[in-house]
C-alpha cells in the first residue's frame, strides 16, 4: 500500500518558529510546507469558495508532484444538504480549474445530522455530474452511516467512506473501494493558541491507527490527514504515523535547530 500522509491545511500561525521558520512571510509557508510534506487537505474550501486567483497561487507555490484534497463546500454539503446543488458544485470545481492536474481527491464531509437514506438519492445525482477525475471520500457522521445498508450501498459503487478519530464518532472503519482516506481530527480541546507543540500525547492511539493500516489488504492507496486538534501539531503527529508505519521521518528547519541545540 501506497501512504500519502499530510495535514489538513498549512496557514497556522502556531506553526511559525515551530515548523515555518519565524522570518518566513505567511505568503511563503505553503511553498515551505510542500517542500516538506507531499500532499494536504484544503481545510479552507469548506468556509469559502476560493478565488482562481488564490489557486494560482496555490499551483505556482508547489511542485509539480505535489498533491491536494480539498473539501466541499459547506454550502453545498451542510446548507443545502447536498440537494439542488449543480451551480455550487460547478462553481467549486472551476475555482480549483489551476490546481486541476494536482487534486487527488474531493471530499464530501457530512454533518451529523445528514443520515444515510436522506443522502443517499442526492449522492447518486451528484455522482453524475461529478468529473471522473477525481476520488470522492465520503465522511459520514451520522451512525447510519455505518449500518449494513450503507456499507453494502457504498461498496457497490466504490464509493470511500472516510475514517475518521474524532469524538462523538463511533467509526467501524470499513473497507468500501480500492483506497482509505483517514482523517485525524481530536475532541477539539486544544485551543488554537496551543497549535505548534504537541499537547495530548497520542502515541498509543497513533501506533493503533499504524497497526491497522498495516493490516489492509488489496487496497493500493491510503490517504491520511493529521489536524492540530489532534495532539496540538499536525506536522508532528503525521511524522509519528510516518515512522509507526517505517516510513522515513520528515525533518524541518526548526526541528533541526532544536534538535541539534539539545546536544
Amino acid at each position: 500500500m501506497e501512504f500519502k500522509i499530510g495535514c489538513t491545511g498549512w496557514s497556522y500561525q502556531g506553526w511559525s518558529g515551530s515548523f515555518y521558520p519565524k522570518n518566513l512571510k505567511s505568503s511563503d509557508w505553503l511553498k515551505y510546507y510542500s517542500k516538506i510534506f507531499d500532499i494536504t487537505e484544503i481545510n479552507s474550501t469548506f468556509y469559502k469558495i476560493p478565488s482562481q486567483e488564490i489557486v494560482r497561487r496555490w499551483n505556482t507555490g508547489t511542485p509539480r508532484h505535489f498533491r491536494f484534497t480539498a473539501k466541499f463546500p459547506s454550502t453545498i454539503t451542510h446548507e443545502k444538504r447536498l440537494e439542488r446543488v449543480n451551480s455550487e458544485i460547478f462553481s467549486f470545481l472551476t475555482s480549483l480549474a489551476p490546481i486541476y492536474e494536482k487534486i487527488s481527491a474531493l471530499v464530501l464531509q457530512l454533518p451529523p445530522s445528514l443520515f444515510f437514506e436522506e443522502a443517499k438519492p442526492r449522492l447518486e445525482e451528484i455522482f453524475e455530474i461529478l468529473p471522473k477525475d477525481f476520488l470522492y471520500p465520503i465522511e459520514g457522521r451520522h451512525e447510519s452511516w455505518f449500518s449494513k445498508d450503507a456499507i453494502e450501498f457504498l461498496r457497490e459503487r466504490q464509493h470511500c467512506l472516510v475514517w475518521n478519530d474524532m469524538h462523538g464518532v463511533n467509526n467501524p472503519m470499513p473497507v468500501t473501494s480500492r483506497f482509505l482516506y483517514v482523517r485525524l481530527i481530536g475532541d477539539r480541546s486544544i485551543p488554537d493558541s496551543e497549535f505548534g507543540k504537541v499537547v495530548l500525547n497520542k502515541r498509543e492511539q497513533i501506533e493503533n491507527w499504524a497497526d491497522k493500516l498495516k493490516e489492509i489488504q488489496d487496497v493500493p492507496l491510503a490517504m491520511v490527514m493529521t489536524n492540530n486538534h489532534f495532539e496540538g501539531f499536525s506536522p508532528a503527529t503525521a511524522n509519528s504515523l510516518r515512522m509507526q508505519l517505517g516510513m522515513q521521518e520528515l525533518i524541518w528547519e526548526e526541528k533541526m535547530q532544536k534538535t541539534l541545540g539539545t546536544f
